[in-house]
């Protein structure tokens, strides 16, 4: 720093450093000038609204970073010793604002006799040590002063349904669900190589839903009005006993698309892939629309052998993916409502991402019985292998 207050040149790290040093220590001499001038009043004399107002005004600031120096200014001039650490250099600005957010207005009495014991503790820490310590404080702080009644955490969650059936939403967190979150989106971020060309911003929406698919299938609460562990589809069908006309290939147990308890309409392909391991009631109803009858449910894949598929698979089998067995569904291979049998040799384990890819592309699969290696074949020509995950297991067998 020159003598007439303007920075030198910077040619080396050590510069950045010291460049550094100075604009916090000058911008900590500013924000307490700024909370003395706002106590003092002086920004009503043109008519100015409040300091930040006059700051907006005279300095060109946005609401926003005005406001923040004013909340700095006053935070500097209520305690005198953070005021003199941060002038001097003791503390770094991050420093400072990790002191700003723990002191809360019941602590601030308190803050006011542990100034100087918590500064000598933050002074020698980075910023996220000193951040951590600053939380570490306002919680035992808290624990000793008498605190009002705790707010309801701030929390939300709404969507809209945009024409062609899909949602857009809002949603708002507290830090403690922020990190539950974040923390299982990462969980179920996927990645599949050079092949995938998603963004991160699409794989993050993937994640979501298949975290929620995942409670869905593991779920095994019953369902009331007010939780429904599965998506419910109605599907018009034709009749059941006169389909087959040979080989099957073709011939469909429902015709059109799908429409969910809610209204939404679905295509077939993603019909398809719900059918292949759900749960089914079967409907009867007059023409008038009058139900008859509620049959009893059944699953489309019975439990026990869905347990032996995944003995077999353990996970999804698509090449390279990685999601284990609780994140999958059972495929058809030869799809269920084209007759495709329930057993063994005609099953194999798909997370859902390549499951409604599967039916939506109409990926071709086989399925070695004897060895269980699986061939994926793409629209576009491309073969891949997907060998079992413990191949002298599976041939032992």
């Amino acid at each position: 720093m020159s003598a007439d207050g303007c920075l030198e040149e910077i040619v080396s790290l050590a510069d950045v450093v010291d460049a550094l040093s100075h604009l916090e220590r000058y911008g900590a001499q500013l924000a307490l000038a700024v909370g003395r001038l706002n106590t003092a009043g002086v920004w009503a004399d043109d008519g100015a609204a409040t300091m930040a107002a006059w700051l907006r005004h005279h300095a060109r600031l946005s609401h926003r970073d005005s406001s923040r120096l004013v909340r700095h200014g006053k935070f500097l001039s209520s305690f005198d010793q953070v005021a003199d650490a941060a002038v001097t250099g003791v503390l770094s600005a991050s420093q400072v604002t990790a002191l700003q957010a723990a002191v809360t207005a019941p602590t601030r009495e308190l803050f006011d006799e542990h100034q100087q014991t918590v500064i000598e503790a933050i002074a020698p820490l980075d910023a996220a040590n000193s951040e951590m310590a600053c939380q570490a404080w306002r919680a035992k702080a808290e624990a000793i002063v008498d605190m009002p009644e705790p707010k309801q955490r701030d929390r939300s969650w709404s969507t809209s349904e945009l024409p062609d059936g899909s949602i857009v939403g809002r949603f708002v967190f507290d830090k403690t669900a922020a990190e539950i979150l974040e923390t299982a989106i990462e969980t179920a971020r996927c990645w599949d190589g050079a092949s995938d060309t998603r963004t991160p911003t699409m794989r993050a929406a993937d994640a979501v839903v298949d975290i929620f698919g995942f409670f869905n299938h593991n779920n095994d609460s019953n369902a009331t009005p007010r939780h429904h562990p599965h998506v419910e589809l109605v599907i018009e069908t034709i009749d059941p006993t006169n389909t087959d006309s040979g080989d099957g290939e073709g011939d469909v147990l429902f015709e059109g698309c799908a429409v969910t308890a809610n209204g939404r309409m679905l295509p077939s392909w993603a019909a398809d892939a719900y059918l292949c391991d759900c749960v089914l009631h079967k409907v009867l109803r007059s023409s008038a629309g009058t139900i008859l009858d509620y049959g009893h449910k059944h699953h489309t894949v019975p439990p026990g052998l869905r347990k032996a598929v995944a003995v077999r698979d353990r996970g999804c089998r698509f090449p390279g993916c990685t999601r284990k067995k609780a994140w999958t569904d059972a495929h058809h291979i030869r799809w269920w409502r084209k007759h495709g049998e329930t057993k063994l040799d005609n099953l194999i384990l798909l997370c859902q991402r390549h499951h409604h890819m599967v039916h939506r592309y109409n990926w071709h699969i086989h399925l070695d019985a004897d060895t269980g290696q699986a061939t994926f074949t793409l629209p576009n020509g491309t073969v891949m292998i997907s060998e079992p995950p413990d191949q002298s297991t599976i041939r032992a067998a």
